[in-house]
């Protein structure tokens, strides 16, 4: 049971200087964080990326079955997740090449809470997730922007 206890303790403890070093970062989306996901592959596509801070994510976008498949007419679930620390996720409807709705929000934060959170369509192409955490005691914010372009869902994290 000590031993539990010591690795768990390692393991938060290294969390913690991660944790700060987003909070101290810039909150805003940069465009060179991005991943893109082909709309003609479809599908569900997974990707594991570094930020310019070092912090791993896990991003994965699914499409939703539809019987009606269509490029144009589809729902697509984008998710973010840093491992043992958080998750979120929203949906997005695509019809005729524009975000018609941003909806089904959720978020799991395995170390704190979340003091805010918003989704809302920027314009007819863009959708953001904003979310502000308590990751132990400190303030991190995560923000998860999808952008509709010609062939591909661009993601920034």
């Amino acid at each position: 049971m000590k031993k539990l206890s010591i690795i768990f303790s390692f393991f938060i403890f290294f969390s913690f200087n991660t944790i700060q070093v987003q909070a101290e970062g810039n909150n805003s989306l940069s465009e060179t964080d991005t991943i893109s996901y082909d709309l003609e592959q479809g599908g569900t596509q997974k990707f594991n990326v570094t930020n310019d801070s070092f912090e791993n994510y896990i991003i994965t976008i699914e499409e939703e079955p539809s019987y009606f498949r269509s490029i144009s007419n589809n729902t697509y679930k984008i998710t973010k997740e840093r491992a043992l620390q958080w998750k979120v996720s929203y949906k997005i409807d695509v019809r005729s090449h524009a975000i018609t709705r941003a909806h089904s929000p959720a978020i799991t934060n395995y170390l704190g809470s979340v003091t805010s959170s918003n989704l809302k369509i920027n314009h007819a192409k863009q959708a953001t997730y904003y979310i502000r955490m308590n990751l132990l005691t400190l303030n991190s914010s995560v923000n998860v922007r999808a952008k509709l372009l010609n062939n591909s869902i661009e993601v920034t994290y």
